[in-house]
């Protein structure tokens, strides 16, 4: 009797957890998606104005990678929970790259980054007058290019990080579904 019982409730612990990862996997392709979108047009100094000057702009950015990280966070813990009964080399993969994306480019990092981006941003703006004649990286040109430059291989980095951990999941939806 306590064999069956036992064996029941792992089939419904799996089931559960199953059901649990199908959600997470199309909430994950969904807000992945969304950042794609955003993360093209954040890469552009255009985007970099709007971030700085549009306050509704800049929740929906921090918004969309709050619930990036709260998925994050969720599926780690699953993940956490799966490696305990598994050996699975892609489960312990995604949670070492869930804890890098999270080191390194949590909301507070982002916040920091993207304030000192605001803030070059505003400096050659200020100066745009003084720069307008100026040649090669001391123009206005030169400088908006620069720090375009940076922001594309900033932002390039967080989506490689989220699309990394989006690939993951697909992988090991197939497996655990």
């Amino acid at each position: 009797m306590k064999t069956i019982f036992l064996s029941a409730l792992i089939l419904i612990s799996t089931c559960a957890l199953s059901q649990e990862n199908e959600r997470l996997d199309e909430k994950i392709d969904q807000i992945t998606y969304d950042w794609d979108l955003e993360a093209d047009k954040l890469s552009s100094y255009e985007g970099l104005q709007q971030l700085c000057t549009d306050e509704a702009y800049r929740t929906k950015i921090l918004t969309l990678l709050d619930e990036i990280h709260h998925y994050d966070s969720v599926l780690y813990d699953v993940l956490l929970k799966l490696s305990k009964t598994s050996d699975d080399k892609e489960i312990k993969k995604t949670i070492k790259d869930i804890k890098k994306f999270e080191e390194d480019y949590d909301s507070q990092s982002f916040i920091a980054f993207m304030s000192d981006e605001c803030k070059a941003m505003r400096d050659i703006e200020t100066h745009a007058d003084e720069t307008a004649n100026e040649v090669g990286y001391n123009s206005y040109d030169g400088q908006v290019y620069l720090l375009e430059t940076e922001l594309f291989k900033y932002v390039k980095h967080v989506t490689a990080r989220v699309d990394k951990i989006r690939l993951h999941v697909h992988h090991l939806s197939k497996h655990y579904n």
